[in-house]
């Protein structure tokens, strides 16, 4: 492929959306609108990529990093004046096109993209345009075409359109290819000489046709294509459509999904194939699943690792690695930062939090475990609490691998139990011990036995609250 510029417009506000946030920076699919063209662009080949930015552009600097460069529209002064100022990233002595693209329509696809570039250069066309036929055109521009030959003719903004073009319901989709020698000199002609009193894009292939040079409008896009979301409604249908196509491409490669209406997956998660999604369950940024897992109903992974042969089911699982053949929830929650080796077990409401767990270690019921490294084989009863925190400064329990750590006790960091150590239901130690390899550990307040007392008791109890309440 020859040499291509990229510029992606991501400057405008999106007025119709009615937010704080700028247009481009709206999600669809758990990724911001122009991530998705940036990620369609350079699956279409391209590298070279301009990125046109101006309200909130520390925003979108701040989420796309590095992975492009940038140029300032400092006011809003329409498509054209936009596009010129990425015109000094544009060697024009290198050859080669320029593609400009808006940043708000994730659908334009890196196929769409490859077709239009390889029929622009076929051509030896100075501008072709992607452009497409739409049931309700609203207030986009309209393509004109010559009626006898369709030969393209032009194109005329909505407001400057007569009320026959505005019949018309071939519209521009906001992506064209331009040849790159003399396209700065191309953008310095534009004027303002319209409705709105800016520099329209549109308007640098007016200037090619009336002097002869050879343009195309290629009507390649789809109606869905075509459309990006102006306002929350359209978003929607937007997340709507996308999500649908996540869905069914996980499907084709292996992944049942029992009810896809009710999944709701993010563009860059990954999953194995055999594995099996429950509905109302949702995956969202970049998670990895492996194969033959079981995830759902009612779980929730976030930018997390679950490796093959796991089962999570009615879970949250938060920026952490499972291990293979782990078994999570139901009912369980792993807050960011935990890693669990193979074979774990974290039962019902059960809590973990920058917890390391060695293989084999079952955590069934109940517990805390925050700021804990546990070992293989260590069994955690009910109720277990790593009590981690004293208001100021969080402290970390280590548990030995085979230990066994009874129900209801609690562990005060910072504080180590040896390998194969027994702490007794009930007991509460620490804080800095360190407790020796096989050692048992009993701490409990010795009981008191009254007999008779019960009685009497429970009846000084009722009188009390009669009194109180005036019966």
């Amino acid at each position: 492929m020859s040499r291509i510029t990229a510029v992606l417009l991501a400057a405008g506000h999106g007025t119709r959306m009615k937010s704080d946030l700028i247009k481009v920076l709206h999600p669809l699919a758990g990724k911001p609108m122009i991530g998705h063209i940036v990620d369609n662009v350079r699956r279409a080949g391209l590298e070279d990529i301009v990125v046109v930015v101006g309200y909130q552009q520390d925003r979108v600097r701040a989420y796309l990093g590095d992975r492009v460069r940038y140029a300032v529209q400092s006011e809003p002064l329409g498509t054209g004046h936009a596009v010129l100022q990425a015109a000094r990233f544009i060697d024009e002595t290198e050859g080669g096109h320029v593609l400009v693209m808006y940043g708000d329509n994730p659908f334009i696809g890196p196929e769409l993209i490859q077709r239009l570039i390889r029929a622009h250069v076929e051509a030896d066309a100075a501008a072709t345009l992607l452009t497409a036929e739409v049931s309700d055109p609203g207030s986009l521009g309209r393509i004109l075409r010559d009626p006898a030959t369709g030969a393209f003719l032009g194109s005329v903004e909505y407001k400057d359109a007569t009320p026959e073009q505005r019949q018309i319901r071939e519209i521009w989709t906001g992506v064209a290819v331009f040849r790159r020698a003399g396209f700065t000199a191309l953008l310095n002609r534009l004027d303002r000489n319209n409705a709105q009193g800016e520099y329209y894009l549109p308007q640098a292939w007016q200037i090619l046709l009336r002097e002869g040079e050879k343009v195309q409008a290629l009507a390649l896009a789809s109606e869905e294509d075509a459309l990006a979301p102006n306002d929350r409604v359209e978003m929607a249908r937007a997340e709507a459509r996308l999500r649908r196509q996540i869905n069914e491409r996980h499907m084709r490669n292996g992944v049942t999904i029992i009810n896809p209406d009710a999944t709701y997956i993010d563009e860059d998660v990954e999953i194995g194939r055999d594995t099996v999604i429950w509905p109302f369950t949702f995956i969202l940024g970049r998670t990895v699943i492996g194969p033959r897992c079981k995830i759902g109903p009612m779980t929730t992974l976030v930018s997390s690792t679950v490796a093959e042969d796991c089962v999570v089911e009615q879970s949250v699982v938060e920026e952490s690695y499972v291990g293979p053949g782990c078994r999570i929830g139901p009912m369980a929650h792993l807050r960011p930062g935990c890693e669990l080796e193979g074979g774990a077990e974290i039962g019902n409401y059960a809590e973990l939090k920058k917890a390391k767990v060695g293989r084999g270690v079952k955590c069934h019921h109940h517990s805390y475990l925050g700021d804990v490294t546990i070992g293989a084989g260590a069994n955690i009863g009910a109720g277990v609490i790593t009590a981690n925190y004293n208001g100021v400064e969080k402290f970390r329990t280590e548990i030995g691998s085979g230990a066994f750590i009874g129900t209801n006790v609690n562990l005060i960091a910072p504080i180590s139990v040896g390998d194969g150590a027994l702490i007794a239901a009930g007991s509460t130690i620490g804080p800095r011990l360190e407790i020796p390899a096989d050692a048992l550990v009993i701490e409990r307040a010795q009981a008191v036995i009254k007999e008779g007392r019960a009685a009497s008791l429970k009846e000084a109890w009722r009188q009390r609250k009669m009194k109180r309440e005036g019966t």
